[in-house]
């Protein structure tokens, strides 16, 4: 099916839910409901790209950092396959807590796992050494200032710092992603834990999520984030039954602009998140239907009226 045949469909579906179940005050014109049915489109592409990639070939060299084209994803999928789940959840981490910066890519992650050239920092090696991690990360952080290559976080963690003496600097964030993994050192163990006293997928996914608030620099985006990709992975079998929309900036604006025609509508998180949820299960996206609104909403809301491209 052509790219605006499906965007039509989708579109289609947010008019009859207007119509019939709530009204989408948000997207009352042609123009704002097309917008929003192709970031849904996009939204839902960028997550069926993950699992893409891991079905096709991957060469050796995206798992190592000291290549050019390293790709922390696309080695945790070689890890997959191997059956090393811890490495392929820690690439994930770092993935997800570095970013893909537009033009600087994937350099950041590839060096400070990389050991800076040295020995790679495998989540073995981390878990064994994770109180020297700090002093090698304040000499990691001196070459890096002084060699001039250009190396920056991703759009969605530019607030973060490389600096050792930060608030919430990069040993610390470390050291606390450890620490919750748990004294064994196995993301398996951990996950099934926390599997263990969930009723629903919906329920493991929050369990998981909460108990990762004792991860330094980890939000609401960054749990999220981390989380879903891990479904993406097959490496958890849960799944978000909210937005987590309280301590949300874009998608509560979108999820008010939506459904309020307001970005600055009082946030009721409660009502919201069951408006998005009956919203989400009339569409029937898929498994993680609610990262799909998420990201949309998010960009949507950045330019209601008018189309524009945001990357991954």
């Amino acid at each position: 099916m052509k790219r605006q045949h499906m965007i039509d469909a989708i579109s289609a579906q947010l008019d009859v839910f207007s119509v019939g179940n709530f009204p989408l005050r948000g997207i009352d014109a042609p123009e704002k409901r097309e917008t929003l049915a192709a970031q849904i489109l996009d939204s839902k592409r960028r997550i069926e790209y993950i699992a893409a990639i891991g079905q096709g070939k991957i060469s050796p060299l995206r798992a190592n950092p000291n290549s050019d084209i390293f790709d922390p994803l696309r080695a945790a999928w070689l890890h997959v396959r191997e059956g090393n789940i811890d490495e392929a959840c820690w690439l994930i981490f770092l993935a997800t807590h570095f970013g893909k910066h537009l033009k600087n890519g994937w350099n950041l992650c590839a060096d400070v796992y990389g050991g800076l050239g040295g020995e790679v920092w495998t989540w073995e090696k981390i878990v064994a050494e994770i109180g020297t991690f700090h002093s090698w990360y304040e000499e990691c952080y001196r070459q890096m200032m002084a060699d001039g290559q250009q190396r920056r976080f991703g759009n969605h963690r530019k607030y973060e710092s490389l600096r050792p003496d930060s608030n919430r600097p990069l040993p610390r964030v470390i050291g606390s992603y450890v620490a919750w993994v748990g004294n064994a050192g196995s993301h398996e163990a951990r996950f099934a834990e926390a599997e263990a006293t969930a009723s629903s997928q919906e329920g493991y996914f929050d369990i998981l999520y909460r108990s990762m608030k004792t991860v330094v620099s980890f939000g609401r985006a960054g749990r999220f984030d981390f989380l879903t990709m891990l479904i993406k992975f097959g490496i958890i079998d849960g799944k978000p039954g909210t937005l987590y929309l309280n301590g949300a900036t874009g998608p509560l604006d979108g999820a008010n602009l939506l459904f309020y025609g307001d970005t600055r509508n009082a946030p009721d998180y409660k009502i919201l998140d069951e408006l998005l949820a009956q919203l989400s299960t009339y569409m029937n996206m898929g498994l993680l239907e609610m990262q799909i609104l998420e990201d949309a909403l998010c960009n949507w809301q950045k330019s209601p009226s008018r189309y524009i491209y945001f990357g991954g």
